[in-house]
């Protein structure tokens, strides 16, 4: 082998890797997201049943969740891994999970 089919080999082994990486990177947000929804909804189910104490021990996973969350989309060092397209998503889905842990502060 050549060293230009050794330096291509190592770059493509270098592309694959950082493909699996920023792969990861998403599936480790919509993980946390879908944890974040579990725990909003069983607080929503706390309050509802008049279970304020329950229902705010479960809404702090999320409110700490949907922390974790927006830093990974507003840091540049994780951000630029994350499409555009990505983005507008998990925005979305944060300023819905925003309302809804909203709600069940005010609703106290």
């Amino acid at each position: 082998m050549c060293d230009a089919e050794v330096v291509s080999n190592k770059l493509d082994a270098r592309s694959a890797l950082e493909a699996e990486n920023n792969q990861n990177r998403i599936d480790f947000l919509r993980i946390e997201l879908a944890a974040c929804y579990t725990f909003a909804n069983v607080a929503e189910t706390e309050h509802k049943a008049g279970d304020r104490e329950t229902a705010e021990r479960s809404r702090a996973p999320a409110k700490k969740g949907f922390a974790t969350l927006q830093r990974f989309l507003t840091d540049p060092k994780h951000a630029k891994h994350i499409s555009q397209q990505e983005r507008d998503e998990f925005t979305a889905e944060l300023e819905r999970l925003r309302k809804t842990l909203d709600s069940l502060s005010v609703s106290k």
